[in-house]
């Protein structure tokens, strides 16, 4: 089943599961992957996510998932 075009969310979306993951919906592409530092381009801002043993947990078209300590996440232009 098909969903009708102007039901589907084109906005970033960040869900945080307690301070150990982040999934991020909608993203463009990775700016920084440092394991302190990860920003990931979106069509609105750049989510930057700050903290320690940061990893890209997963990378599919349209989501990513970061697992690590996470400090912040901030968006930043």
């Amino acid at each position: 089943m098909e969903i009708s075009p102007d039901l589907k969310v084109t906005q970033p979306t960040v869900t945080m599961i307690s301070n150990t993951f982040v999934r991020i919906e909608n993203y463009l592409s990775i700016i920084t992957y440092d394991t302190n530092l990860i920003k990931i381009k979106t069509k609105v801002k750049t989510v930057k996510v700050t903290g320690d043993k940061l990893l890209l947990k997963y990378i599919e078209e349209n989501e990513i998932g970061i697992k690590g300590l996470i400090y912040s996440i901030e968006y930043i232009d």
